[in-house]
């Protein structure tokens, strides 16, 4: 099942390749995924005899990216992720690369790319991987993601049984699954329709805003630019599931290629997609936020609405089942005396070993904002319009009367609301401000993302990390780097093989493919950094595709180096053989056969200096982020701010924000408990406008 959605793919023509670039793009792809000659088959079957039939591996060494024809795969990621003017440089490397001189200048071969062996060019990207030059890094990186990304996520079928990526519950169907929401249609849309409230958005924010304020008995519509899905809907699938339930296909790229983003945008917004973590925004973080002036933070009132949050999406710790990679991260930390915790799942209390939890919950189990308080609003009379792109809110003597949006991407409408909210995320509510008239210097100012790294240790024993829960426990060992509250987090991500095909780096085909047939026997851990002064904007091009420009501080990247150093120390001491980090200048460190796994090897302490001094130097590792907070952040001052304490924009009356861009600085955390809470606090600002709440 695939969903066409204009608004949340990019917004240009589709790309156009010459035949010289063509060919030179399939032979780049069939560098990345290559079939190998017969002495490396050869040297990948004794090393992997103990876990892989022969036919298995052989049959893997000799799959090409043109052998599974991903090249439909690579032509719709691009479209889907990347920019317009991105999409244009990518054509000039493959023209450059398609000529003799280009080829030269790039990569001091005289032939032409094309006609270069298989060991040249391996050579050629690993030389980019390494070079001092921060621009032939960012190359390599590029195609790397470009060939291997899309071509894992959409042929794991192909790819996956040497992978061992089997024996999931793909087919599993379930019982006691919510009833389907009633959705606007369409033609039941007109010029005429009036509202109490519209809310833009239907995520964590806007979710429970539309639930307080129908239950208040206004008259209220929910607007979403993504689709709804039943639970009946999702698709198991890592492919299709970028594609339908995220906002520009999946990994999409900052303007410079710094980082990565996912972002959910579907009916349910990122809670459809979020891994099921609930954690409470951390007592520094709220009298950090305190300390500007938003003294709420501290009130009685506002741990009573955290509380409200998690018993309304039913956060608790019973019930959860530790898969292999979660049980890693607690018997290290343990093992070492580094704090561990098990983080709340807002399942109310069920096992939900659901492994695709990032692919919408096919059980019903998560407690989404499409579960809880969609469904509360549902039941007060809420109305609800998916597939919907909301143009701006529309203002008349400084105050919002309503909406101008295109319905099922395809006609224009007004509808008219005596208040409207904002809630469409950090990355798109700019945007409708903006388009909306509104002039404050801030709106898409102070973009936070929680920079993520992660490492990852190979051990002696099936590992599976892609079955069962996917994020169960955390160890804030790494935080508090200069006692600050800023640093990192350890937790377990969900990689499953196109995210797992990109994460690492590539160091040559049958390297590459030996990695992967290792998949099994991997456990990751990820780093998430609370970021305190990388600087972040969000624009927009005159398609109103978002621009993401993010520069990673020198700060933040030691935050990331600590978590990294911490992760590794985690990872031996559960008694990992091999490890590895996302750095493309650090080799993966392997212990002899005569060695145990132990922290204080020698070689180990060694090799982890090597992880501190090459650092995270520019487009030198990858970087990627799933929380985006604080584009329209809350304040004192219109100086500083885009919205009052009460969500109220500064500028026009009757316009709210309530989602997670008025955060005032990062959470540290995930983000939707934090939202879900300030969104509870908004909503009764809004029914209180008339006496002057205030925080």
């Amino acid at each position: 099942m695939t969903i066409t959605d204009p608004f949340r793919h990019r917004v240009s023509p589709s790309i156009e390749f010459n035949e010289g670039q063509l060919e030179t793009l399939k032979v780049i792809l069939d560098t990345f995924i290559a079939p190998l000659p017969k002495e490396q088959e050869d040297a990948l079957v004794e090393r992997l005899k103990d876990t892989h039939t022969e036919e298995q591996v052989r049959n893997f060494c000799r799959l090409s990216s043109t052998s599974i024809q991903s090249l439909e795969s690579i032509k719709k990621f691009v479209n889907n992720t990347v920019l317009p003017d991105k999409r244009k440089e990518l054509l000039l490397m493959l023209s450059l690369l398609s000529s003799r001189a280009g080829t030269f200048a790039l990569t001091g071969h005289f032939d032409e790319f094309k006609n270069l062996s298989l060991a040249d060019r391996e050579a050629i990207f690993l030389n980019w991987k390494n070079s001092f030059l921060p621009q032939l890094r960012l190359l390599y990186k590029t195609f790397h993601s470009l060939s291997c990304h899309p071509a894992y996520a959409a042929h794991s079928k192909d790819l996956g049984i040497a992978m061992h990526y089997n024996d999931l519950i793909k087919d599993q169907k379930y019982e006691n699954i919510p009833e389907r929401l009633d959705m606007l249609k369409p033609d039941q849309i007109n010029d005429n329709m009036e509202f109490d409230v519209v809310v833009i958005g239907s995520g964590a924010g806007g979710g429970v805003v539309a639930s307080q304020l129908a239950q208040a008995g206004k008259s209220v519509l929910v607007v979403e630019k993504g689709a709804y899905h039943h639970e009946n809907e999702f698709v198991v699938d890592e492919s299709k599931a970028f594609e339908n339930l995220y906002e520009y296909g999946g990994f999409a790229p900052s303007h410079e290629g710094s980082i990565t983003m996912l972002a959910g945008s579907v009916f349910g917004g990122g809670t459809t997609v979020n891994w099921c973590a609930s954690l409470k925004l951390q007592h520094f973080v709220r009298e950090e936020w305190a300390k500007q002036g938003l003294t709420h933070f501290l009130s009685p009132k506002f741990a009573s609405d955290l509380d409200r949050v998690f018993e309304r999406i039913g956060a608790t710790t019973d019930g959860i089942v530790h898969n292999k990679s979660n049980q890693i991260l607690i018997d290290g930390c343990k093992i070492l005396g580094y704090p561990v915790a098990e983080i709340p799942q807002n399942t109310s209390g069920r096992p939900h070993e659901c492994e695709f939890c990032y692919t919408g919950c096919r059980a019903g189990i998560k407690n989404g904002s499409m579960n809880t308080w969609l469904r509360d609003a549902y039941q007060h009379n809420a109305k609800f319009l998916p597939k919907t792109k909301v143009n701006k809110a529309i203002v008349k003597d400084g105050k919002a009367v309503g909406i101008e949006c295109i319905v099922n991407y395809e006609r224009k409408v007004n509808i008219k609301a005596a208040q409207v909210v904002v809630s469409a995320g950090s990355l798109q509510s700019p945007g409708v401000l903006l388009r909306s008239g509104l002039k404050n210097k801030n709106i898409g100012r102070n973009l936070r993302l929680h920079p993520c790294s992660i490492t990852f240790g190979f051990f002696d024993h099936d590992i599976r990390t892609f079955q069962g829960s996917i994020m169960t426990a955390v160890s804030c060992v790494a935080e508090n780097v200069d006692n600050d509250g800023y640093g990192a987090k350890l937790e377990v991500p969900c990689v499953h093989p196109g995210s797992f095909s990109t994460v690492l780096p590539w160091r040559g085909a049958a390297a590459h493919k030996e990695l992967m047939m290792r998949y099994d026997r991997c456990a990751p851990v990820l780093i998430l950094s609370r970021d305190k002064d990388s600087t972040g904007v969000v624009r927009y091009d005159d398609k109103d595709n978002v621009i993401v420009n993010f520069s990673l501080s020198s700060r933040d990247r030691q935050s990331l180096i600590a978590g990294i150093e911490r992760s590794l120390n985690v990872l031996v001491a559960a008694g990992a053989r091999e490890v590895q980090t996302g750095q493309f200048g650090v080799d993966p460190f392997v212990f002899k056969d005569s060695e145990e796994s132990r922290v204080d090897n020698p070689r180990f302490i060694a090799w982890k200096q090597q992880v501190i001094k090459y650092g995270f130097p520019q487009e030198g590792a990858g970087v990627f982020c799933a929380h985006q907070m604080g584009s329209n952040r809350m304040g004192v001052s219109p100086k500083t701010s885009v919205v009052k304490p009460t969500g109220e924009t500064w500028e026009v009356k009757n316009l709210f924000v309530a989602d997670a861009s008025v955060f005032p600085t990062a959470s540290g955390v995930n983000p939707m408990v934090t939202t879900e809470a300030i969104a509870l606090h908004i909503a009764d600002c809004i029914l209180n406008k008339n006496s002057n709440a205030k925080l």
